[in-house]
């Protein structure tokens, strides 16, 4: 049958029917994308969609024979097969699209779990019994480098949402007339205090905590730590008790503030091989009071002190001030944490085997931890104590920590043996070195490599971190939570140089075992855990030219290709029949 030729009106309806439904196509892309590149966003993509669904229907209407006999011929049947798999298809489509705006959940397949929630955090999260509301404050920039962290904060907020059913987030854009409202509402929910332009509120219903960018992002912002400080906001919001960690002075201990030679001078201080302002700066975050306690002035531990830090003393303690710590843990229930030096290494010797002696623990300060390596390069020595998971001791304080290797420098070993005061557990063993060895004739100045020698030094396995606790009583899912067994807790770490500034930048496997003793010290079981990494930002930075084009290119042109070739290849086949 010869076909009739199709007239010019005829052909330009053909091209109309396709090149309407790309401007519709179009229209909804645009509208999607509210990037505040283009003015007018929603007029402009409300706009094509109208012209492209005129120009559908006109080029419809000029083919309506052409649609009617395409119905009538034998090969409808398959056109409507066809026409119900797209239209199931495009269904299908907006209920993914319509269920991932309101539920939130990926996967992460990054070998070091950059993108997961660490185990802290979703401990905290979920022992929340109360709505918390997040509120992110910000304004529209061009900078890219400021909405990518803008984005990666509502990112992080939305794991915490995902993780918990107790926190809501929403974004506040104060340049908008709605964000000016939400803004005057907020400020009102914060006593009139005005939050600053880029930060993160959290909320509950009487009292708050903000969190500006400023201090989450590296002054460089190659580095992200968001996670650990959201986290530590919000546990600070859900605990009615901020309990205090008081650090024994007096007695040459290291101190928990960075030191300054010139108080006046502008310059921070370079002392931090001896300070122990990081750890002080960890226990903030996780809301303790952190406080100096010279008892010979007080003359008794204070009935707030949730747990007592003797740090490295090197000097010994008096009799009437060892007297006031012995009353705290036997009469009071105490908990202490003590960290001793080799006499090698610090300043003078401490009588601290004194006070931990009665515990069924002593301190080695005649000894050295040595460890020796055999590499194929050679054999060396380190002084320290190598301590892999086979060495840590099964306690809540230790869980989670054993994808980490901890090497405690200039360590005194500590031997454990049986307590005198009654209602003391037995001593558990939490870090010990099964090759190293305590090396007693060790001189700081001597360039020879120390031999271990069996009749004089400590032999391994060498412990270098104790714990005495009475036993908790029995715990089970079916059991109401019991209370803690009365009772002092004590736990004596051989070194106080390896919870030093300097020592935890180059391990911070120190750093979360500490702050894990002293949160199970302290009663705050939900903080145990490992806590946030320090999230690398290294990536490509793009201008807002730069983002818009790719942003276009793939949501627009190239679909737009893909149909096109797909266009051109149906009428070249329609043309060859």
């Amino acid at each position: 049958m010869r076909r009739e030729p199709r007239s010019s009106l005829q052909v330009w309806g053909g091209w109309a029917v396709p090149a309407g439904l790309m401007l519709v196509v179009a229209g909804f892309i645009v509208g999607d994308v509210r990037a505040g590149a283009l003015p007018d966003v929603d007029r402009i993509a409300f706009g094509l969609m109208i012209g492209g669904l005129t120009l559908a229907a006109a080029g419809a209407l000029v083919n309506v024979r052409t649609l009617l006999n395409l119905v009538r011929g034998r090969r409808a049947l398959e056109g409507v097969h066809f026409a119900v798999v797209v239209a199931l298809f495009l269904t299908l489509a907006g209920l993914l699209c319509y269920i991932s705006t309101r539920w939130f959940a990926r996967m992460d397949w990054t070998g070091t779990r950059t993108y997961s929630l660490h185990s802290k955090t979703r401990n905290i999260l979920s022992g929340l019994d109360r709505p918390i509301e997040a509120v992110v404050v910000i304004e529209p920039t061009p900078d890219a480098r400021t909405q990518g962290a803008v984005d990666m904060v509502l990112d992080l907020l939305d794991e915490f949402r995902s993780a918990s059913k107790h926190v809501q987030v929403r974004r506040l854009d104060w340049t908008s007339p709605e964000g000016q409202v939400q803004l005057h509402d907020l400020v009102q929910r914060m006593d009139g205090e005005e939050p600053p332009r880029f930060c993160a509120v959290f909320l509950t219903e009487d009292s708050r905590e903000v969190v500006p960018f400023y201090e989450i992002f590296t002054h460089t912002g190659t580095e992200f730590t968001g996670e650990d400080a959201f986290a530590a906001a919000i546990a600070r919001l859900v605990e009615d008790e901020r309990p205090a960690v008081c650090f024994l002075t007096g007695h040459g201990e290291r101190p928990f503030e960075v030191e300054n030679p010139d108080p006046m001078s502008p310059l921070p201080a370079a002392r931090t091989d001896r300070s122990l302002s990081r750890l002080a700066r960890a226990l903030r975050g996780d809301n303790y009071e952190v406080s100096a306690l010279n008892l010979a002035a007080e003359g008794a531990v204070p009935d707030d002190c949730a747990v007592l830090v003797i740090a490295g003393p090197a000097a010994p303690i008096p009799e009437a001030e060892m007297q006031a710590i012995r009353a705290y843990l036997d009469e009071r229930h105490g908990r202490a944490v003590v960290l001793v030096d080799p006499v090698a290494v610090s300043i003078g010797e401490s009588n601290i085997n004194e006070l931990i002696g009665p515990y069924g623990l002593h301190a080695r300060t005649d000894a050295v931890g040595i460890t020796k390596y055999d590499t194929p390069l050679g054999t060396f020595q380190q002084r320290e104590v190598l301590v892999t998971a086979q060495g840590l001791g099964k306690h809540p304080i230790t869980a989670g920590l054993e994808q980490y290797n901890f090497s405690p420098v200039y360590a005194c070993p500590i031997e454990v043996g049986e307590p005198d005061r009654p209602g003391s557990g037995t001593p558990i063993r939490l870090l010990t070195g099964a090759g190293s060895w305590g090396e007693t004739d060790y001189r700081p100045d001597s360039r020879e490599p120390a031999e271990y020698d069996a009749a004089r030094d400590v032999p391994p396995p060498l412990t270098v971190a104790a714990l005495v606790a009475p036993r908790e009583p029995p715990s089970h899912p079916m059991m109401p939570q019991l209370e803690p067994a009365p009772g002092p807790r004590l736990l004596v770490i051989g070194s106080s140089l390896s919870f030093t500034d300097a020592a935890l930048e180059q391990n911070p496997a120190h750093r979360y075992f500490l702050m894990n003793a002293l949160n199970w010290m302290g009663g705050k079981l939900h903080m145990l855990g490992i806590p946030p990494k320090t999230f690398d930002m290294s990536q490509a930075t793009l201008t807002a030219a730069q983002m818009r084009a790719g942003r276009y290119f793939f949501i627009a042109i190239l679909p737009a290709a893909i149909i096109a070739v797909g266009i051109s290849v149906w009428i070249v086949r329609r043309k060859r029949r």
